[in-house]
């Protein structure tokens, strides 16, 4: 084969894997900050983990332990309770998660911006490892909030 024809199917091979199989997955740092803010105000969920009712958790240590297909996966969640009363020093359990996202393009001379936006859209206990807790399977569905500084959605639960 000519060397016309090598760069012919060197470009056509790159343009396939460019174009083929570039489905975005949702970053670390975006999971960790969307369900720190989740949680603060995810009563369901929280009460569930703690065994009591409370609010909330006050701060929260969270360890992604598995990627799903279509941004889902699941995460480590330790948290420390707030507004409730004989809570426990720290929760733990394991929860469900998905994300969606938008993207919006912009042009502007001969730059391209892309701003990708994040909505947490589902969250699901399914283990709890706090002492003395039983498990009782709880799902949230987080509500729409304002956009982070990083113009990606870290939107609260209820």
């Amino acid at each position: 084969m000519s060397d016309r024809g090598n760069v012919y199917l060197l470009s056509l091979l790159g343009l396939a894997l460019a174009t083929g199989g570039c489905e975005r997955k949702v970053p670390e740092d975006i999971v960790e900050k969307s369900m720190q803010s989740a949680l603060r105000t995810a009563p369901n969920t929280t009460s569930a983990m703690c065994g009591v009712p409370i609010k909330g958790f006050s701060s929260t240590e969270v360890k992604i332990t598995k990627r799903g297909e279509k941004n889902t996966g699941v995460a480590h969640l330790i948290g420390k309770p707030w507004l409730g009363q004989n809570t426990p020093k720290q929760c733990e359990g394991d929860v469900e998660y998905a994300y969606s996202y938008t993207s919006k393009s912009s042009r502007s001379g001969r730059r391209r911006k892309t701003t990708v936006t994040w909505s947490l859209d589902q969250l699901k206990l399914i283990a709890v490892q706090t002492p003395g807790v039983t498990f009782k399977p709880v799902a949230e569905t987080p509500p729409e909030s304002d956009d982070d500084a990083d113009g990606d959605k870290a939107p609260a639960s209820k």
